[in-house]
């Protein structure tokens, strides 16, 4: 109790620093028993390990059962036409088209193309 009267008039005669310094002198005295915190404590150490179980004794494979019903048969695939796809030029069922089916540079530097007809059919 005394500590405490101490410390009230050491801060009135030197204000905060005095309050500060007595704080600091008495701080072991003036604390008192530590409550309860509520965080959780260290883990305690670990217990003794337990008996392994044994295995049982494995018994006898049973009978094998009855065989099953046999499938359906597989459906023959359908059957499907190839699209047509014409490109020559005789007999033409469909558009005609000139396109580029080579070149060649001439002496004087220029480029000849040779064309030539081709049936398209969709």
């Amino acid at each position: 109790m005394g500590k405490i009267v101490l410390t009230c008039v050491l801060a009135l005669v030197f204000g905060f620093g005095g309050a500060l310094l007595a704080g600091t002198a008495f701080h072991d005295s003036l604390a008192g028993s530590q409550g309860a915190t509520g965080l959780t404590g260290a883990p305690g150490p670990e217990g003794p390990a337990g008996v392994d179980g044994t295995d049982g004794v494995d018994g006898k494979p049973g009978a094998r059962g009855p065989r099953g019903p046999a499938g359906k048969e597989p459906k023959a695939p359908k059957a499907v036409e190839p699209a047509s796809a014409d490109l020559g030029t005789s007999d033409c069922a469909g558009r005609s088209v000139q396109v580029v089916t080579g070149a060649t540079v001439t002496k004087g530097n220029k480029l000849r193309l040779i064309r030539s007809d081709i049936c398209v059919v969709d």
